[in-house]
């Protein structure tokens, strides 16, 4: 899952416009791309407020369009890149699915006056894991902060 940075760049704007999307229909800019072979496999934006459903994280919903179009639920060739840090339900998701490599633009602490602080990350799931994800932080960060400017509780 070696990529250049240009790559990287690319899906992470993919997950961008996800969150752009959301926050036009009224939830938080919070979305996701899962990635194969250089390919978005799923796609997906946070509509929990809009939608009703507590669970439907823009992970969640990425996640499960990619099981769907990958017809597994073994992810594991795959990428996934996050525009926040994934919450303990997405984050075990993202395991439980295999994934082996995390991007996330914006941590919880980025957004302090927003998002209250956990004492638990995504990192802390990874000694109970079979396996060792690469957790990578910060790409396109500032980006993201634009985006929740004007965004309040």
């Amino acid at each position: 899952m070696h990529q250049d940075i240009s790559a990287h760049q690319k899906f992470m704007e993919m997950a961008i416009a996800e969150a752009k999307q959301a926050k036009a229909q009224g939830d938080w800019p919070f979305g996701c791309v899962v990635v194969k072979d250089n390919l978005v496999v799923g796609a997906g934006r946070v509509t929990e407020k809009t939608g009703g459903d507590i669970t439907d994280h823009a992970e969640i919903r990425a996640l499960r369009d990619a099981c769907k179009n990958l017809k597994s639920n073994d992810l594991s060739e795959c990428a996934i890149y996050c525009t926040n840090e994934p919450c303990l339900m997405c984050a075990s998701a993202i395991f439980q699915a295999g994934i082996s490599h995390v991007y996330i633009a914006l941590s919880r602490d980025d957004l302090p006056h927003l998002l209250r602080p956990r004492s638990l990350r995504i990192e802390s799931l990874v000694p109970d894991l079979g396996y060792s994800p690469t957790i990578v932080r910060g790409l396109a960060r500032e980006q993201m902060l634009v985006l929740f400017a004007d965004v309040s509780k």
